[in-house]
């Protein structure tokens, strides 16, 4: 993790500097295009996921209900968001450069596989970025050549997906490049993949399908385009993208989620996140659509039960804990210590189990309802085997899903996406994309039961029936660059759907 570690000093180094001197990138002796270019890979994919992955997923893990802090006045929870939030700066200060600096140096030295992935993670960080914020800067953000600008310009986001689309076909055309001088883990740099560029490949397929899919409200949502790009996506289990993290490691390489995490995320003190939602709860205790008990095989697997009685209970995002966690602590069970949360747990950026529940939405809005259903089961079970379901267990729920009429819900399409939607819901713990489903499905009761309600003590700003629509943009980027960032009120940005969240 050497090389790593030079980026991270040089980064903090220019942060150290003026505004100028740290944006004159190419007038700088000590920026980052000194590391070699085999050394860089393991920075952009650390960034990626440190810098800009879960910093994106922290306070929208509470916006999407996954879990809840147990204080009532806590503002994700209760959507009280201000413009002090870093997932802005984290991404372009930080991931965006790491990434861009790769791809014009590996189509400089010949080894466009190393261009490839900085398209591909730098499509991610921005796709990220858009889904939270809607407008941002792409055509005029750092491209490693020119001077970066202090005032960029903003993209509609429309553009920004035409931009995203572009550099995931650019990366999957780099892959595709038989030529190539260096090897990805040339350094032992692709801590991903260990250099199978098929892998990669179809890491960037696999982002192109979702991104595509994001536009099911547009006129222009083409299902056979995003069932292609599905087709040449993760076909098999042990292809996902996910970050390696290390027990004991630094703030980057520690799942933050763990008791080992960075950032407070589960202080004993003043946790960040205590417990899992009982709206995540009841989902996995009963069945899409007729919502009859039907318990999943994962919940002992992700979430722990309450210490005072065993019970799997969640809490209601923006309660707290009834009496308080000192003393009612135990009849909740903590986030810390299932599968996504302990010290080495991977954060998956995409999974092949996100890829069949992607296919199969874009074949039940096609009208391909056995194909879709083909596709839900592989999806239900691909992340049942990831979590060490025992192959009799999947047989068991999914025949389970069957008696209660799986198959005839697939024939309407609200039905279809209830079951869809759940079980991507539950397959994504902590992942941020989550919430793109949610604002794409309108928060609808139908397709994910009777359990999302708008949380206790609620933000005054929103009105009955109002759900939060969009993050609010860093305050540093507002009083540099408010012409281009325009109103930033929290009244506008947090209830103002985005433009692929609203229907043309």
């Amino acid at each position: 993790m050497k090389y790593l570690y030079i980026i991270v000093l040089t980064t903090i180094g220019l942060l150290l500097s003026s505004c100028q001197e740290f944006l004159d990138i190419n007038a700088d002796p000590n920026n980052p295009q000194e590391i070699p270019l085999e050394s860089r890979l393991i920075g952009a994919i650390t960034m990626t996921n440190g810098a800009a992955m879960w910093r994106g997923a922290r306070e929208v893990s509470a916006v999407c209900q996954y879990t809840a802090s147990g204080n009532e006045t806590s503002a994700p929870e209760t959507w009280r968001f201000t413009s002090s939030y870093f997932f802005w700066q984290n991404s372009y200060t930080w991931a965006i450069p790491n990434c861009v600096d790769m791809v014009v140096m590996g189509k400089a030295e010949g080894a466009p596989h190393y261009a490839g992935a900085g398209r591909t993670l730098e499509a991610l960080v921005f796709g990220m970025l858009t889904d939270q914020l809607g407008a941002i800067p792409v055509s005029e953000a750092y491209d490693g050549v020119t001077t970066a600008r202090l005032t960029p310009a903003f993209d509609s986001q429309e553009e920004v997906y035409a931009q995203v689309i572009e550099k995931l076909d650019e990366a999957i055309a780099l892959f595709n490049e038989t030529e190539n001088a260096k090897g990805l883990n040339l350094d032992n740099g692709d801590i991903m993949y260990q250099g199978d560029i098929d892998k990669w490949r179809r890491f960037a397929y696999a982002l192109k399908a979702r991104y595509l899919n994001h536009l099911s409200k547009k006129s222009i949502y083409d299902p056979q385009a995003v069932i292609e790009a599905c087709s040449n996506a993760f076909n098999s289990d042990g292809m996902d993208a996910e970050f390696p993290y290390l027990d004991n490691g630094t703030a980057t390489e520690a799942n933050p989620w763990s008791d080992k995490g960075y950032g407070g995320f589960t202080s004993a003190t003043a946790p960040r996140y205590f417990s899992f939602t009982q709206f995540f709860v009841d989902l996995m205790k009963t069945a899409p659509v007729t919502n009859d008990s039907l318990l999943d095989p994962r919940i002992g697997i992700i979430m722990n039960p309450a210490p005072s009685d065993g019970e799997f209970r969640g809490l209601i995002p923006g309660q707290g804990v009834p009496g308080g966690i000192e003393v009612n602590g135990d009849d909740y069970g903590r986030v810390t210590g299932g599968f996504y949360s302990r010290p080495t747990s991977p954060f998956p950026f995409i999974t092949y189990a996100e890829v069949k529940f992607i296919e199969a939405e874009a074949r039940l809005r096609s009208g391909d309802s056995g194909g879709a259903l083909a596709a839900y089961q592989e999806g239900v079970s691909a992340n049942m085997r990831k979590l060490g379901v025992a192959g009799d267990d999947i047989t068991s729920y999914w025949n389970t899903l069957v008696d209660n009429g799986v198959q005839q819900h697939f024939d309407d399409l609200t039905s279809g996406l209830s079951h869809i939607m759940r079980q991507k819901y539950i397959a994504q713990v902590f992942n941020p994309e989550t919430w793109v489903d949610m604002r794409r499905m309108d928060y609808s009761q139908e397709i994910y039961g009777p359990s999302l309600n708008r949380p206790t003590n609620l933000n005054p700003l929103f009105n009955e029936g109002e759900w939060i629509r969009a993050m609010i943009v860093e305050g540093n980027e507002e009083v540099r660059n408010g012409a281009n960032v325009g109103n930033n009120t929290p009244v506008f940005r947090l209830k103002t759907p985005l433009w692929w969240d609203t229907l043309d």
